[in-house]
């Protein structure tokens, strides 16, 4: 019984923090432009971060913040940028070459994704979508669990995952299962903090 309360609540909380995150979407009159450009400026003390090579993003579906002005941050500094593929449904995701401008092709569950001919590569630094985090690093998404697979094999080796939203996404406490992966820090268009990551354990940067 526990476990379906639990799910209800997770449920719940997802029609919730939709609706949260559609409200801040709308609010942006610009299509969330205005929220992608502060997310980026936020994320410029990301830059600093070590052994930082290849760095994964996203396709914004539909309110979700747009992550890819802040992937752009890292070009001049010589990192790759990378777009998830979603290979089967119970599977991990899988990490393409991608670049501005390149083209995308329609994926599975409606996601863009680059050219098959793109380049597999495994990405050290991942920006995750989200509907809702709190500030222990857990993370709300979707229930397909995707990133809850793939982070559970990144982070093993060594790369970082931080969560990118608009302010109104942060929540005070989210429920946490053992399955859940804890996301290693945060970027709003009005915060960034990292938690959770031992190798820098001092680097915390909040406004």
């Amino acid at each position: 019984m526990q476990g379906f309360q639990l799910s209800v609540e997770k449920q719940n909380l997802r029609l919730k923090l939709r609706r949260k995150r559609a409200q801040a979407f709308q609010v942006d009159q610009n299509n969330g432009a205005l929220a992608a450009s502060l997310l980026a400026q936020k994320g410029e003390a990301l830059l600093s971060l070590p052994d930082i090579s290849i760095i994964a993003g996203y396709i914004p579906i539909g309110s979700e913040i747009d992550p890819r002005p802040l992937m752009s941050k890292f070009l001049p500094f010589g990192a790759k940028l990378c777009l998830p593929e979603v290979i089967e449904k119970n599977q991990a995701l899988q990490f393409r070459t991608w670049s501005p401008g390149d083209m995308l092709i329609s994926g599975k569950l409606g996601t863009l994704q680059p050219l098959s001919r793109a380049q597999i590569v495994e990405p050290d630094l991942v920006f995750v979508p989200l509907l809702g985090l709190d500030l222990k690093g857990v993370r709300l998404g979707q229930g397909g669990g995707f990133y809850d697979r793939t982070l559970a094999l990144l982070k093993n080796k060594g790369a970082r995952a931080y969560g990118v939203a608009f302010d109104e996404q942060i929540v005070d406490d989210l429920p946490n299962e053992p399955h859940d992966q804890l996301l290693d820090g945060v970027i709003t268009p009005t915060l960034c903090k990292i938690w959770n990551d031992e190798r820098n354990a001092n680097y915390i940067v909040q406004d």
